[in-house]
């Protein structure tokens, strides 16, 4: 029994790493990989999207790949045409020739602007939360001294600044903050908290947190005293995630719990809608130019480009599904129905495909296994058991039946084997 237990588990660990290793034997297939190689743009001069994909000829018996671009309605464009159809992200390399033209969409523009206008931000998901934060005073530039007893994390109860030297609570500095927080009504504990990566930003503006009731605050030190604000929320919504750009138009983008989208002045005067689809189970890009903001939002079956303008407009938008695999890479679903993926986005995800297909191929393998079993004379205990575990596991579960396995064991325990009446043989 402890062998067959043991079996058991060995098949278990084996259908697992099936669910990570067998979709990556079935991507030798050309369309597999050309949807990871797609990218579109927004051409101001066409005001259209260009879109670049992998195509494949066949030459000398050889499979050779090239970029093809294409509008949306199919028209093949010249690579060569390319920087000069996007002007305004390729300001240096066609300043550089002399064809950077003097007006774009009848507005002059020198090169310098447009360079320095160019912009792309990842909008991802907090990165891992290791606990201790370091509360920069707004003028540590005056001095360059950035104290080690700054460092301080959230508790129940509110928070707790560290004496790093002594790995002690500074209850007085703690006290401080806490007194500050709880006369802005701030009600602990702490559910989620950002800051800005520039380190001016960082600064200067400090860490934006939600409260247990999902209220919305800003938390910074000036010259050791705390500064705690109260800030309004997009359309009184709780913000599911603020992601903090480096640029002079906006200080962050904020993403609330039902998908929605805002920009966030650096003045923090007020939040501007973004006329965009929901955020939620996408992954999102920004890119900007002098003129435009373009956006990317991936899921798992489409991809969507949407550009607005600086005024928060909508210019265009364009959607893409995503290229249904060929027969041999939706053959993994016979053997295995299970696909476990990661990104830094969404993690660790598990897909279920369509298990009718493993189902029928189980069938196939339990009948074949109870009919063997018969034939061996296997008792009806061990008959059954067999033909479940197949029909449960498919292709695995025959794995449990190993000759070696068996022969190993038949050796070890010297038992005489006798190919017409046994309980240990095996397929």
């Amino acid at each position: 029994m402890t062998h067959k237990i043991l079996h058991i588990i060995a098949v278990l660990f084996t259908a697992l790493a099936a669910a990570l290793i067998l979709p990556r034997f079935c991507k030798n297939n050309r369309s597999y990989f050309s949807h990871l190689y797609s990218e579109a743009v927004y051409s101001e001069i066409l005001q259209d999207f260009i879109l670049s994909h992998y195509e494949y000829t066949r030459e000398n018996g050889q499979i050779k790949a090239f970029t093809a671009y294409r509008d949306t309605r199919g028209n093949a464009i010249d690579y060569k045409a390319l920087d000069s159809l996007c002007p305004l992200n390729n300001a240096a390399q066609l300043a550089f020739e002399n064809r950077f033209p003097d007006t774009i969409c009848g507005q002059e523009v020198t090169p310098r602007e447009a360079e320095e206008a160019v912009f792309r931000h990842r909008i991802s998901a907090p990165s891992l939360d290791y606990g201790l934060y370091d509360l920069i005073d707004r003028y540590s530039y005056r001095s360059q001294k950035f104290n080690t007893q700054d460092l301080m994390r959230f508790t129940q109860e509110g928070i707790e600044f560290i004496l790093p030297e002594s790995n002690r609570i500074d209850t007085v500095k703690s006290g401080l903050f806490n007194r500050a927080l709880a006369q802005n009504d701030f009600v602990p504990p702490m559910t989620r908290i950002w800051s800005p990566a520039n380190r001016t930003d960082l600064e200067q503006q400090g860490f934006f947190l939600n409260d247990s009731k999902g209220n919305l605050f800003r938390l910074s030190m000036s010259e050791g005293a705390p500064v705690v604000e109260p800030l309004n929320r997009p359309d009184d919504k709780e913000i599911l995630l603020m992601s903090f750009c480096d640029e002079e138009d906006f200080l962050a983008l904020a993403v609330t719990t039902d998908g929605d989208s805002y920009l966030l002045p650096r003045d923090r005067s007020g939040y501007s809608r973004l006329p965009l689809p929901s955020f939620l189970g996408k992954s999102v890009s920004l890119s900007g130019n002098l003129f435009y903001y373009f956006f990317t939002l991936e899921s798992d079956d489409s991809t969507q480009y949407v550009v607005i303008d600086k005024s928060l407009r909508p210019v265009n938008r364009y959607t893409t599904k995503q290229v249904t695999p060929e027969p041999a890479f939706d053959f993994s679903a016979y053997l295995f129905p299970v696909r476990i993926t990661q990104s830094a986005y969404t993690g660790i995800k598990v897909r279920i495909g369509d298990p009718a297909k493993f189902l029928f191929v189980n069938l196939l393998l339990a009948l074949l296994t109870f009919c063997i079993r018969r034939r061996q004379k296997y008792s009806v205990e061990v008959l059954l058991i067999d033909t479940l575990i197949v029909a449960l596991l498919g292709i695995y579960g025959m794995a449990e039946h190993s000759p070696f396995l068996t022969a190993a064991t038949i050796k070890k325990k010297n038992i005489r084997y006798d190919t017409h009446a046994n309980k240990t043989s095996s397929l």
